[in-house]
């Protein structure tokens, strides 16, 4: 069962292209999505509004569908943020990305949790094992290997998929494995093995490891 319907319901949201996305502070997104990880039988899947996806579900009626079964965070860059802002008469909200949502999200869980990372590209996957698990060596950071049967429990799946094709093969091996929630972050997470950072975000919207519930 995925959440987003009883999520988004109270989570202030907003339209955007059709589809709701939640409209919510960095620290409120963020508490949210913890706990949503924590409700190991209620299943849900998390997703980004960008570009790409925008244009893609435009025009495919099964994606747009499948998009909308998910927690969908409002992302894109300013390219995005102007077409939201002609279509709607204002900019998007806050806006988030896997680059930047990822590791805040794994920094803000200060309990140990169980992260697996699926995908079908086997280096990558495991350079970005170790990449989280070194920077939140307090979490158990896994692969998850999609080419055996998958009997361990996560709180969470990061999805890891260059393309549309490539996600939803993953998603459909994913379908019984027992998680909180899975993020779909496309590519999203090469910058981590690409040597490079990630663009900082402003202080004001970006929380410390320290979690804030103000």
């Amino acid at each position: 069962m995925n959440a987003s319907g009883d999520f988004l319901a109270s989570a202030s949201p907003q339209t955007l292209f059709g589809l709701r996305v939640c409209d919510l502070g960095w620290n409120a997104t963020l508490g949210l999505a913890e706990s949503l990880i924590a409700l190991r039988g209620n299943r849900s899947t998390l997703g980004f509004l960008d570009e790409r996806t925008t244009l893609r579900q435009m025009v495919d009626p099964a994606y747009r569908s499948q998009l909308g079964r998910r927690v969908l965070l409002p992302g894109g860059g300013r390219a995005f943020s102007l077409l939201a802002k002609a279509r709607h008469g204002k900019p998007a909200p806050v806006r988030f990305s896997a680059t930047t949502f990822v590791p805040a999200l794994l920094s803000f869980m200060e309990k140990s949790r169980r992260i697996g990372i699926a995908g079908e590209d086997t280096g990558r996957i495991e350079a970005l094992r170790e990449h989280f698990a070194r920077h939140a060596p307090w979490h158990d950071v896994a692969v998850v290997a999609l080419d055996q049967e998958i009997s361990q429990r996560f709180d969470l799946v990061l999805v890891d998929a260059a393309s549309l094709a490539q996600e939803r093969r993953i998603e459909r091996r994913l379908a019984l494995v027992r998680t909180g929630l899975v993020i779909m972050t496309g590519a999203g997470l090469s910058t981590f093995i690409e040597g490079r950072f990630a663009r900082a975000v402003p202080k004001a919207d970006v929380p410390s490891p320290q979690p804030s519930f103000a």
